[in-house]
């Protein structure tokens, strides 16, 4: 299963940009802003759970969506690799 996301089409939805999602989900070192955390997840990379409630609870605020599921899911596509056994009987 593969965890796919809405993050980016959502965050221009709600009109905001990386930088503004990163410091309204509290991705904050000091006075920097961490704007990877939302850059990685747009780019479809893994993401941490609390990192995705983040993301999730401030597009939510914003207005662009209900569930959890519409910005994070899990996909069922299973892609078959056609690779012949190591060790044929």
């Amino acid at each position: 299963m593969e965890v796919k996301n809405n993050v980016a089409y959502l965050r221009e939805k709600a009109g905001l940009t990386v930088y503004e999602l990163s410091k309204r989900c509290g991705f904050v070192s000091g006075s920097r802003v961490l704007s990877n955390y939302v850059t990685r997840a747009e780019q479809g990379h893994s993401v941490k759970v609390d990192t995705a409630l983040f993301i999730y609870k401030e597009l939510k605020k914003a207005g662009v969506c209900e569930k959890f599921e519409d910005v994070f899911w899990l996909s069922d596509e299973i892609t078959e690799k056609t690779t012949e056994h190591p060790n044929p009987k």
